[in-house]
């Protein structure tokens, strides 16, 4: 989620402007993130920050006022269409919500809301039907774990509460309605005690490994970054201007072996395959070459890829490896991959990093932000400067899933650039690699199933 403010008066009106970072600074000192050099806007006037856990934006003041709808605040959950006013008479800007492709966050007020929408038209059987699938693909990770726990928790509660709240029966009533107990009732008794037993486990065994993926396993994904150019039939590369032209991007991968080796997506380290206008330069008798191939993973510095160690399958699935020295890797959590195909997961757990250099600083520390901003910082610099901070961190998401001969569908949110991470399954073990987004639909998200990549690993 970003916020986005239309500014109505002020240096900036008539602009809209949408903020890709967590936390937007107004003032009028040349460092804010929203810059309004106009009178009676203090330096650091004001601030709105994202919380994630509950899906909202809250504006805090700080060293000027501010009005929301006309009245005056120290801080405030901020709501789609809110005026706001930096200061007495001061800028005015109309906030809104803007909402990324492939994000996934809705407040628990609107989920009940709109079940009671569905209620009012279509009964309680389709609003139950509306909030359970808001709780699984729309809230928060923590709201997803936690609410089914919550409810197994509180049935299981209700119903021993209500048979003890029931009455205590005299002795004679106690003996005739143990005559009454038949060993089929028992043993549907303990059968029902045992399935509510399990799902409870479940969801525990669900939850630490959801656990275990934040804070163990996404050290195992790292960040590709690559650079490549075309060199002519001469032997120089392809110029304009004078100036080498260069191809950059942005992809993900996951260690599997202590040997080195990473698994991801064909199209992240053969990325000229996916380029139709690169497709007849190549054909031209033009040679795509890496001048710069890295993987970067969470509290280490970049890897070089050697290019040469790229192993691609030769049919359609989009799966391929690359091995870095084994040294640079030790310490590095290696994935465990899912041995067998399954089709009863009900979880998956996509963990990939976002596309471009905006993404990587939307979540870095802002005055290392500010300092590659002032800088002009390359790419290649900048990922650098936030692996020496320790700010290169996978983005995790979760949702449904549907396992299919060949090929692994849901609906955790993905972002371009999460192409090449894993998909976890319910178990914890990777089932897939993630490798598309159906455009258009944010609802469905494509992996390719792990054993391709595990027949790629044996050769």
């Amino acid at each position: 989620m970003r916020a986005q403010l239309l500014y109505l008066s002020g240096p900036s009106r008539g602009r809209t402007v949408t903020y890709a970072v967590p936390r937007v600074t107004v003032g009028s000192a040349p460092h804010s993130t929203a810059y309004l050099p106009a009178e009676g806007v203090a330096a650091d006037h004001a601030r709105i920050d994202w919380e994630q856990d509950r899906c909202a934006f809250h504006l805090h003041a700080h060293d000027g006022q501010v009005f929301v709808n006309g009245n005056e605040v120290r801080e405030v959950i901020l709501q789609d269409d809110d005026e706001i006013e930096f200061g007495v008479d001061g800028p005015r800007a109309r906030f809104r919500v803007y909402v990324p492709e492939g994000a996934v966050c809705k407040p628990v007020r609107r989920m009940l809301a709109d079940a009671e929408a569905v209620r009012r038209v279509s009964g309680s059987s389709a609003a139950t039907q509306a909030l359970t699938r808001d709780l699984f693909t729309q809230a928060t990770l923590t709201l997803k774990i936690g609410f089914p726990i919550a409810v197994v928790a509180l049935a299981f509660l209700a119903g021993w509460l209500g048979g003890w709240l029931s009455g205590r029966p005299s002795a004679e009533e106690r003996r005739r309605t143990a005559d009454m107990v038949t060993q089929s009732e028992l043993t549907e008794l303990r059968s029902e005690q045992e399935k509510q037993r399990e799902a409870i486990a479940q969801l525990s065994r669900a939850n630490a490994n959801l656990r275990r993926i934040q804070r163990e396993w996404s050290h195992g994904v790292c960040l590709v970054h690559g650079v490549f150019g075309l060199r002519q039939q001469d032997g120089s590369w392809l110029e304009h201007d004078s100036t080498p032209l260069e191809a950059e991007y942005t992809g993900s991968g996951f260690l599997v072996s202590s040997q080195g080796d990473i698994v991801t997506n064909r199209h992240v380290v053969v990325p000229w395959s996916e380029m139709p206008d690169i497709e007849p330069l190549i054909e031209g008798g033009m040679t795509p070459e890496f001048m710069h191939l890295t993987a970067t993973f969470p509290g280490r510095g970049p890897i070089a890829i050697p290019p040469d160690s790229i192993r691609a399958r030769a049919d359609s699935r989009d799966v391929a490896v690359v091995r870095v020295p084994a040294d640079r890797v030790e310490g590095v959590p290696v994935l465990p991959l899912a041995q067998t195909d399954r089709a009863d997961y009900q979880r998956a757990t996509v963990v990939g990093y976002p596309t471009g250099l905006a993404a990587l600083l939307a979540r870095a520390d802002r005055g290392l932000v500010d300092d590659l901003q002032r800088r002009q910082a390359s790419m290649t610099m900048a990922i650098d400067e936030l692996a020496a901070a320790g700010q290169i961190n996978p983005v995790i998401t979760q949702g449904s899933v549907n396992v299919e001969e060949r090929v692994i569908t849901y609906d955790a949110a993905t972002t371009h650039g999460g192409s090449g991470g894993p998909v976890f399954g319910d178990d914890g073990e990777v089932i897939a690699v993630n490798f598309a987004i159906q455009r258009g639909f944010t609802g469905l998200n494509y992996g390719v199933p792990i054993r391709f990549a595990r027949e790629l690993l044996s050769r």
